[in-house]
């Protein structure tokens, strides 16, 4: 299990890099690019929504407070990955794109009784486009403006979470009915509840880097000298997540066991503080002549502005999370169901975003605020071994968000206009019962969305979002930090 650990890990690293290169959205022209949350497929199936979410079988870093809940003895090893299918669209044209990589990898830790931990490696944004605008005389192209840019910025983090409150307490509660002759008799039945407080902290380094060209280039070689600006930004620095998720659970039956009807609801709660991480810029601009038309060769005419390593920082703005789970079931072996109800919500203070590095800088960015609603179906919760079909194990989720991005996009009008993106989620998680007594699961998602408006020739995007993840936890014979007596 530990060798396969290594292996995963160092794939990771590896195709996270290269996924920086695969993604293709205009609006990633604006701040640190595409954001990515958590993007695992149990999740985005639900319409994102992850913030109270304990299941013990899952790493859910989105609340650091979850890792407490990792099932004992079964660390998790969890690989993910998702694609996208856009169509980009103005009221006159309209092209395709697509994308697909592997971009996270997470291990989930099982530390002690009521300890855990987790360490991992996802993207944190992409940056990805090219724009391009001709200008045009005499029904020629006599000038090319190009705006560009790649990379992006990964997260590699280290959480732990404890459990300061867990207490479980019976009650009794006594009353009188009526039987079939109407006589009072009494009867009684038991309730059991269950308290837990998880408290949890994510430490997160953030690395990578992001480039932006921007090229203003003639047609020929004898319309005067073309310019470009490449300017890039390097991140290297740590920030910080603080989370918390309550737990209340109670199971009421009669005294023989019987009538058992089981219930729960959580809430989790996460914040991250706004924070100047340390990036370095590197800033050239030149001005040069071009032979062979657009595009063509470059031959270098003067520097206008040459700057390397010029340190300075970028503020993360702060994030607040908060969301809740209501849970129906399970109640006993083989024949129950669970139902899930969840809920979450988002906000992030971009409008506070600044670059700082000497000079000056206008934020274009709002404030983001994201919804997300979801519900998971799992027809028998607790099987039981050898007897339960296939399809009554699978949970079944679907879900919808919507979002108030922080994009605001200057349109045709000269006016700002505030983008908004929406969709709904569906997807499956299938329990794999080859290895005895192991909790590995696959699951599968998909996401149909809308970002953005052709009005005022400005953009919209039509995707489907595709996603896949595996959780892979130990059988029976490779339990983790279990003490073993011998006779």
């Amino acid at each position: 299990m530990l060798r396969t650990f290594k292996v995963f890990f160092f794939l990771g690293l590896a195709t996270i890099s290269y996924g920086q290169k695969n993604t293709h959205t205009p609006y990633s022209i604006f701040g640190l690019g595409e954001l990515k949350m958590n993007d695992y497929a149990a999740f985005m199936s639900m319409g994102g929504v992850s913030m109270a979410a304990t299941d013990s079988t899952i790493v859910n870093h989105s609340n650091p407070a979850s890792y407490s809940f990792i099932g004992r003895y079964r660390p998790i090893l969890q690989i993910g990955l998702d694609g996208r299918l856009s169509t980009f669209e103005t009221s006159t044209s309209s092209t395709n794109q697509r994308y697909f990589s592997l971009n996270q990898f997470q291990l989930g830790i099982p530390i002690k009784k009521r300890w855990g931990a987790a360490i991992g490696l996802k993207p944190y944004s992409f940056t990805g486009y090219q724009v391009s605008n001709y200008v045009v005389e005499d029904a020629d192209s006599t000038a090319l403006y190009t705006s560009e840019g790649s990379g992006g910025i990964n997260k590699f983090y280290l959480g732990v979470a404890y459990q300061p409150l867990n207490r479980v307490s019976d009650h009794k509660k006594v009353f009188f009915v009526k039987d079939s002759l109407g006589k009072e008799v009494k009867d009684s039945i038991k309730i059991q509840r269950t308290n837990i407080l998880s408290i949890g902290a994510n430490a997160n380094y953030l690395f990578g880097s992001t480039s932006r060209i921007r090229t203003f280039q003639y047609a020929t070689s004898l319309s005067g000298l073309n310019a470009k600006v490449d300017n890039s930004l390097r991140f290297s620095d740590l920030t910080y997540e603080f989370g918390l998720n309550y737990q209340f659970n109670w199971l009421r039956s009669k005294f023989d066991g019987s009538d058992k009807k089981q219930n729960g609801f959580a809430i989790g709660i996460a914040y991250s503080p706004e924070l100047k991480v340390k990036a370095f810029q590197d800033l050239f601009s030149y001005s040069y002549l071009n032979f062979g038309g657009f595009n063509g060769s470059e031959i270098l005419s003067d520097t206008i502005e040459f700057i390397r390593d010029n340190r300075g920082s970028v503020t993360i703005p702060e994030t607040m999370k908060a969301g809740f789970e209501y849970r129906i079931g399970p109640t006993d072996f083989g024949t129950s169901s669970q139902f899930k109800i969840a809920g979450d919500v988002r906000y992030q203070k971009w409008s506070n975003y600044n670059e700082d590095f000497g000079s000056s800088f206008t934020n274009e960015l709002k404030d983001r605020m994201q919804f997300g609603f979801g519900i998971e179906y799992t027809p028998v919760a607790i099987p039981d071994a050898g007897i339960t079909p296939l399809f009554s194990k699978i949970h079944y989720r679907i879900g919808a968000n919507y979002t108030m991005t922080e994009l605001s996009v200057l349109n045709n009008s000269n006016n700002y206009t505030d983008l908004t993106a929406y969709g709904m989620s569906f997807g499956l998680g299938i329990p794999i019962t080859v290895i005895k007594k192991s909790n590995t699961n696959i699951n599968f998602g998909a996401n149909l969305g809308n970002l953005g408006t052709t009005n005022d020739g400005l953009i919209r995007e039509k995707y489907l979002g595709l996603f896949f993840g595996i959780s892979i936890t130990p059988g029976v014979g490779d339990l983790w930090f279990l003490k073993r007596k011998y006779d």
